[in-house]
């Protein structure tokens, strides 16, 4: 079966913009100059591109905004792949209204009642909800960001989850850990049963240590979510003899924690080792510096867009899902305790 080509790929061969080959192929060609008009047509032939009908109807409607909700804006790990998706979309002529759930449900249905309005071309999200038939029913071309166990029917992107999150219990292992915690949310892909918990539960089999439901820690991905772990943890019985290093959802939450323990008189990246996930700027300037496993965030925002576009070109084909693998970055939050 001969594969389709979309627009996106005759404005790559084109050299020019997915709008410009789209005023080609309408009735808005005169607005093109005849160099433009020449590359896009020559682009048409070699790759042998047909238009697609139902995909140009839906594209005669567009209003040329998109809608990006993002649980916490002031996270820089949301910031840089809000940045990094609008600069793409707007490559194409499209604006971008950025919505900032700050982890509210109720936040994030409000939203949802603003996307239905009828103003928007198409989401971006990261769900707090995770209700995958909520945002079906809103009835906008949708792309997920982060990587989700129910989300199948959306476009999908991030880093890979599970990847990532043996990778940081890999390494605690290698440097000697045998009493690990971590730190989770019920938000988003953490809802019910989170994907890192999953790996959690996993690990600990394969290396025949006891799960101990006491250090899984269900937390805010934030800086009161930090200093919560700790509270907890310090509370519980014996737990330094239970608790040799955790591993955070975030890096937000990670710094504060080591904040926090230094606060209650616990020395991180000796009396404690803490692995956190993003690699925000941050990580690399507070005391100790946190190990943590970076996130392509530039890449993840501008393939978010990308497969949105993709997307509007064809809006009946099969979801995408496009995961990243992350990279552990090596600085002072974990000791090395001298186990193999």
């Amino acid at each position: 079966m001969k594969p389709t080509i979309s627009i996106i790929e005759v404005a790559r061969l084109a050299g020019v913009s997915k709008s410009t080959v789209s005023r080609v192929i309408s009735d808005r060609g005169g607005s093109v100059s005849p160099k433009a008009l020449d590359a896009v047509n020559s682009a048409i032939q070699e790759l042998g591109y047909t238009r697609n009908t139902i995909a140009a109807g839906f594209r005669m409607q567009r209003t040329g905004m998109v809608l990006l909700l993002v649980p916490d804006i002031a996270n820089p790990f949301w910031s840089e792949i809000t940045r990094a998706a609008q600069d793409r979309l707007e490559e194409e002529d499209y604006s971008v209204v950025v919505g900032n759930t700050d982890w509210s449900e109720q936040r994030e249905t409000r939203y949802y009642k603003l996307a239905r309005s009828g103003r928007f071309d198409g989401l971006i999200l990261n769900s707090v909800t995770d209700d995958i038939a909520a945002i079906l029913a809103i009835g906008l071309p949708a792309v997920m960001i982060g990587e989700r166990a129910e989300s199948q029917a959306l476009d999908t992107t991030g880093t890979d989850t599970r990847m990532a999150t043996r990778m940081a219990l890999d390494y605690l292992w290698e440097t000697g850990h045998r009493r690990i915690a971590i730190a989770t949310t019920e938000h988003g892909s953490e809802r019910f049963l989170s994907l890192r918990r999953k790996v959690y539960e996993d690990f600990l089999l394969e290396k025949g240590l006891a799960l101990d439901a006491d250090l899984a820690f269900s937390v805010k991905l934030s800086e009161e979510g930090g200093r919560e772990l700790v509270r907890e943890l310090v509370e519980l019985p014996r737990w330094r003899d239970r608790v040799d290093a955790v591993l955070c959802g975030n890096d937000i939450m990670a710094i504060s924690a080591i904040n926090a323990f230094r606060e209650a008189g616990v020395e991180p990246g000796k009396d404690i080792s803490l692995v956190g996930m993003d690699d925000i700027p941050a990580a690399a300037h507070t005391f100790p510096a946190l190990t943590t496993v970076r996130k392509p965030r530039s890449l993840m925002g501008a393939m978010a867009a990308d497969l949105l576009l993709s997307r509007f070109e064809d809006p009946a084909k099969p979801p995408e899902r496009r995961l990243f693998p992350g990279e552990l970055v090596l600085r002072g939050s974990v000791a090395k305790r001298g186990r193999a």
